[in-house]
């Protein structure tokens, strides 16, 4: 493996000026710097990271932290902030806390001990303690997904508007028994959806009763379970509104379990719009969020924190749209 005297030795000029040129702390003419490059190539010279990192006060590496990787909207994200960070020439760690908080806050403590630059954070359920860690210590941080009380930057889904929409369009159809399966109550991101469900029956003029709002936990059998609830004597809904992707999958298992058909039987509305939303047979009438720019746009604002920005938290909202395809139907109408 070269060595940077090599480099400097095949350019013709000092070990300084290779180490200018590598970390671009001092002016070095065009002349000398492409002398520097062009033995860098030549000897395919690999900098010592770890040693230019003490020095320079930088990992150039953030730390992303997700709630269940397996859940398909956190793909998008993630490869959203890699490809930022990517541009940027850092590099990202991903870690999956399987939405437990203490499992959040051992990753935020190796994390820190890895002297990574900055933090990337979809919270769990209960975010706090590894949150004020990052927020006490002043350490650049970014929360994505779900809104939370600090103050940092955040990007986040025009959640309520988004379910708003989706009921909206359910009641146009004529259904007036709408009921909603939830993953978990209390978290930012499901309490807006709800809200923005409850709200578009509110103002129609519909109470909504008890029974139509159900809890589903993490699982997607829980999702099922839910359903079936859901499609008992009472309530008796005929349509749902899922609040994300899991609950969706979770609504069809139970569909296609007890032979009833989506939407002769049921209209269904999920909210997230995976690939695979349209390749179902019907398929998913669904709300779409903007996973991808989620992400991009987090690392970009976590990469201007670490280089210095110290403007005010940035609180990015990104807008929801909603795709309506075969899953939804004028009630009555078979």
């Amino acid at each position: 493996m070269a060595t940077m005297r090599e480099v400097a030795e095949r350019a013709g000029v000092s070990i300084t000026t290779v180490s200018h040129v590598i970390n671009q702390t001092r002016f070095v003419s065009d002349d000398l710097a492409k002398r520097v490059r062009d033995a860098i190539e030549q000897l395919n010279y690999q900098p010592d990271q770890r040693a230019r990192s003490l020095r320079m006060g930088k990992s150039e590496t953030i730390a992303m932290l997700v709630t269940d990787i397996v859940n398909p909207f956190f793909p998008a994200v993630v490869r959203g902030s890699e490809d930022c960070a990517r541009e940027h020439s850092y590099s990202l760690i991903l870690c999956n806390t399987d939405e437990d908080p203490s499992q959040e806050e051992l990753y935020v403590s190796l994390m820190m001990e890895r002297r990574v630059d900055g933090f990337l954070v979809a919270p769990s359920m209960r975010p706090e303690a590894a949150l004020t860690t990052l927020v006490e210590r002043e350490v650049p941080l970014v929360v994505l997904d779900r809104r939370c009380s600090f103050q940092v930057d955040q990007v986040y889904s025009d959640n309520e508007r988004g379910a708003y929409e989706a009921t909206r369009y359910l009641l146009g159809l004529g259904h007036t028994r709408i009921g909603a399966i939830v993953e978990l109550e209390g978290l930012p991101t499901f309490d807006d959806r709800v809200r923005g469900w409850k709200r578009a029956l509110e103002e129609s003029g519909i109470t909504v009763e008890a029974g139509w709002l159900r809890q589903a936990g993490l699982e997607v059998a829980g999702a099922a379970a839910a359903a079936a609830k859901l499609l008992g004597d009472p309530p008796g809904v005929t349509a749902i509104f899922t609040t994300n992707n899991l609950m969706t999958l979770g609504a069809l298992e139970f569909l296609k379990e007890s032979g009833l058909h989506c939407p002769d039987d049921v209209s269904l509305v999920g909210f997230d719009d995976p690939k695979w939303a349209e390749s179902f047979n019907p398929a998913i009438t669904s709300v779409a969020q903007e996973p991808y720019e989620m992400g991009y746009r987090g690392a970009d604002l976590l990469i201007k924190r670490i280089e210095g920005d110290e403007s005010p938290p940035k609180n990015v909202c990104l807008n929801c749209s909603l795709r309506i395809r075969e899953s939804s139907k004028k009630c009555g109408v078979r």
